[in-house]
This record gives C-alpha cells, structure tokens and sequence, in this order.
C-alpha cells in the first residue's frame, strides 16, 4: 500500500574542517528517517554545499538558491569562520558560511519563505586556543557572544561527534512532533526572538565543596570566570577559565571549569577537568601541600560522582561519593562529609533504597547543624521529605518542606525556594488537595522563569501536567508535558524525557490509544534503564504487559 510522506529539506553550513561532522550529519539524517520518521510520515532530505548543482553564475549564488528552499537550518561552527566567498572582495560577507546564515536568517523572517527553524552548534575548542585566539576563532566567539546576549536562536556546544549527532536527533524528533501537530512558524515570526539555550543555574552553596582555597587566594581569573558565568555570560567565561588554567598547575581553576562545563552538559570535557586536578593532586611534598592535595582530591572524586550519576552509572557515582568521603573523614572535613553523605543519599533514593538514603541524609543534616549551615540544613530537610513522600508519610514530608522552605526564605535563596515549593506541590498532589499543589508548582515555575533555570521549568510544567491529569484535563496536561519534553529534550536531559514519555503514555492510554502508549512507554523504559532507575523500568515493564496481555484476550 502506497504511503504519503511529507518532505522537510535540512540546510547543513559550516566552515571547513567538519567534514566529519557533515557526515555525520547526513547519517543521523538517513538513521533517523529509517528508524522513525517516515513510519511517522515524514522524510528528512539533508542539504548543503554538496548538493549543489554544478552551473553558471557565482557559486555561492547556486547553493543560495537551494537554501531558500529549505525548511530548516543547520550551522555548525568550530573554530573557524571561513573566507570570502568573492575573491575580488564585492562581497559584504567575510564568507560563505555566514553568507548563508543570514540569508537563512532572512528566509525565517519573511513568512513566504518555508524556514521553519534555525539552530547553531558549536564544537567545542581547545582551551589552550581559547587562552589565545586568532582572528578567525576571535570571529567564532563574537557570533557566539551575539546569539547568547540576544538569545535569537536555539544554540549549544558539543566536545564528541557523537554528542552532536545525539543532539541533532532530538531536534528531528521535535520536527515530527511539530509535523503531527500540524505546527508551522507562529505568526508574527519575523519579530519573533527564538529562546537560547540556558541550562546554567546558580552554584548552590550548600552542595558544592569550595574546596581548600579561601576567596583572598583565589586566582582573580576564576573569580572572575565564576561571576561572567552567574551573569549567564557563557562565552567570556569560557575564556576567562581558558587563560585560568593556562598554566597548567591551578587546581581550583580546572575544577571550577569542570564545574561550569558539567552545567553545561559537556560531561566529557567537565571529566577531563576535573582528572587533571586528580593529577595535580598527587603533586607536592611538604606537609602542608600534602594536605591540601588530599583535600582537592576528595573534590575532583565528589565531582566525578556526580558525572558518572548524570550518566546513569550509579555504581561508580556511589565509589566516587565514598573515596571522596573518606578523605574527607581523614581530614576531619565535616562540611565535605555533609556534602557526600548527601549525595550518597541521593544516589541510593535512585536505587529505592530508602533505609540506606535516610540514613545518608540524617548524617548530612547531623552535621550541617553542627555546623550552623543553614543552606546545607535546608537541603538536607528537602532530601529527607524525598524519602518520607516515597513512604507514603505524607505530615512528615510536608514538614520537613516547611521547614526548608521557612530557611530558604529566611535565607533568600530563590533556587531553593523553587525547588522545595515545586516538593511541596508535588506532596499537596498526592494528598488531593489540587488547588495547593498547583499554587506550590506555579510559584515554583514563576521563579525558574526568572531566573532562567530551564531544568526547573521542564519540571514544574511536568508537574503541573500531572495537576491537569488528576483533575481530568487530558488536553491541558499534554500541553503541559509537550512543553516538558521540549526542554528536556533541549537540554538533553535523559531522566526528564523519560518522564515526560512515560507520562504522554498515560495520556494515551486514557484516550484509548493503546498503541501510542506502548510506544512511548516502550521509549521512556529504555531511557530509563540507561539512567539506572530500575523502579521505572519495572513498572513499566508491568503497564507494557498488561496491555499486551489485554490485546491478545481481544
């Protein structure tokens, strides 16, 4: 039987020197398509420079032409900006990769014109050159300044092709979503501002080990690094970590970038930071620097923990946590201890072992009282309502919130604010008093939006899905979750598009569109096992059997 597809050209530019990422381009594209675009009626066609018919005129004239035919743009940059395209230098361009961004840039302003969405992706560049850089690299951080000060278009960085490819994936399942909606540009999309992508979200005090370097000591680079970093000032603060660890032996250097780039989701590079301050660990033989050694490896062992738990590796997170807590114990760090125990409890709520993470976070909030931390004894409280919700203890979970919450503002701290009122939703909830639970998450979203932490957001909107849920409102929870999934998706953030899968499932199955359910409970099961939560594997190999088991009684 014959079947209809729906054909969306993708424009890929960039400069030279991503031949392998132009290939890897086009295999995602043909991957995708054979694996689940076109069962869904749609069909990615890839385009570029290649594609391009040999014929008279300006070359680059002929490949503009075929990128006003395109539908949706890629550019992709590393360190690099090109060269002009015009050899007798009429061109207003300083070359042909930007020459063809801005004219993707027109097509998506003017609504005759199909250009449906432009995204940018940087490969990541050698901090040794960023310490450093040339007038053709000095041109690639000038563009990325503009796109992250005016936030015009969806852009990230990757350190792997393969990262790249994982990213470009997400955005071609956006695209069919988009399709199956029916969704095309807004109107008015020509003064439309596209949102950048901003994972960044202020360093909580009370869970980040500042390590054994008093603020007089520190280099006034990473300071300053840090501070361009909190302003959401990506790019410079990049550079001003790059000529930070220039000198190779700076231990608070690395780590603080290795910070920044874990935030970013650069796990890849955030490890090779965080392993060269291991290497300087080992380094010095008075007493003194010993010391201070120890401590600064305990921080790099606490901070690979937590890449190897983003990772899903609960196993080596949970080795990391406890190397990096036994030196602390060596040393006598009761600040350090709190920080491990809690993150251990964190790892162990993963496993539903709730013994083992309330006994981790009774420790951690032992010793944050002992030591008058007030931040860290909010947490603290925070993680312990975790374990009393999952009990289903629900006066202790809600006091334990109220608590944390009392401190957080008392304190000030509107990150914390958002995360315990976004809690305290999510227990209102299952008491079934739907009113405060939407109160609780909606003050929680307001605040993310604020502060732009997109993580936040991609929560709340999950949660309020689940409000709309209990109240029957099938259409308004899955707009919820739609916008859910989209920054999950954005930021690449594996558990959250579980969740969001796993939760359009039961809109789905409530609809009575059992094979839309299994499908996505299918999708959010395998993410699931990826980021080692095997309670949401069983339980949905549970919901997958049941409806098979119902199928094959009809």
């Amino acid at each position: 039987m014959a079947t209809s597809l729906t054909g969306y050209r993708v424009f890929i530019a960039s400069p030279g020197g991503l031949l392998d990422v132009r290939k890897a381009f086009r295999a995602a594209v043909s991957d995708y398509n054979d694996t689940d675009a076109t069962q869904r009626g749609v069909l990615f066609i890839p385009m570029g420079w290649e594609d391009t018919l040999a014929g008279a005129g300006r070359p680059q004239g002929i490949i503009n032409e075929d990128l006003r035919t395109c539908d949706y743009f890629v550019l992709v940059v590393w360190d690099r900006w090109g060269t002009p395209t015009d050899q007798a230098g009429k061109s207003k361009y300083a070359s042909g990769t930007e020459e063809e961004f801005f004219l993707a840039e027109s097509c998506y302003k003017d609504e005759k014109c199909p250009m449906r969405q432009i995204i940018t992706f940087f490969k990541s560049v050698d901090p040794r050159k960023l310490s450093d850089p040339g007038e053709q690299l000095s041109r690639v951080l000038e563009f990325k300044r503009e796109l992250e000060a005016g936030k015009r278009y969806l852009f990230s960085t990757f350190d792997e092709v393969s990262e790249f490819e994982q990213q470009l994936r997400r955005h071609l399942a956006k695209w069919v979503r988009d399709h199956e909606q029916n969704k095309t540009r807004p109107a008015g999309a020509r003064h439309r501002k596209t949102e950048a992508i901003q994972a960044m979200m202020p360093l909580n005090a009370a869970t980040h080990d500042a390590g054994p370097i008093s603020s007089p000591q520190r280099n006034p680079l990473v300071v300053r690094a840090r501070e361009l970093a909190q302003q959401g000032r990506v790019v410079e603060s990049e550079t001003a970590y790059a000529r930070a660890i220039a000198r190779g032996n700076d231990p608070d250097a690395f780590n603080s970038y290795g910070e920044l780039l874990q935030q970013l989701g650069r796990l890849s590079q955030a490890q090779v930071m965080f392993e060269r301050v291991l290497e300087l660990s080992d380094s010095g033989d008075e007493t003194e620097e010993v010391a201070t050694g120890e401590a600064w490896k305990g921080i790099a062992y606490g901070n690979l923990g937590e890449l190897y738990r983003l990772r899903g590796d609960l196993p080596m997170a949970e080795k990391m946590h406890l190397r990096a807590l036994n030196i602390a114990e060596r040393q006598s760090r009761p600040e350090g201890m709190a920080i491990q125990y809690g993150k251990l409890g964190r790892i162990y709520r993963l496993r539903a072992d709730w013994n083992g993470a309330e006994s981790m976070h009774r420790k951690a909030l032992e010793l944050d009282l002992m030591l008058n931390n007030l931040a860290g004894t909010a947490v603290d409280y925070a993680d312990l309502a975790h374990v009393f919700r999952a009990r289903k203890q629900l006066d202790q979970a809600l006091a334990y919130l109220e608590r944390a919450l009392g401190i957080n503002e008392q304190l000030g701290l509107e990150l914390g604010i958002a995360i315990v009122c976004g809690n305290l939703g999510t227990v209102y909830l299952a008491t079934g008093d739907f009113d405060k639970a939407e109160a609780m998450h909606r003050r929680s979203l307001e605040i993310d939006i604020r502060l732009d932490h997109q993580a936040g957001m991609a929560i709340q909107y999950g949660s309020l899905s689940k409000v709309s849920m209990a109240r029957g409102d099938l259409d308004q929870a899955e707009d919820f979750l739609r916008t859910s999934l989209a920054i999950n998706e954005r930021l690449g953030l594996e558990e959250g598009i579980a969740e969001a899968q796993r939760d359009l499932g039961y809109i789905s199955k409530a609809r009575g569109d059992v094979a839309s359910a299994r499908g996505r409970w299918i999708q959010s099961r395998d993410r699931f096992l990826v980021t080692g939560r095997l309670d949401e594997v069983s339980r949905l190999d549970i919901e997958i059997s049941c409806l098979d088991e119902k199928a094959a009684r009809v």
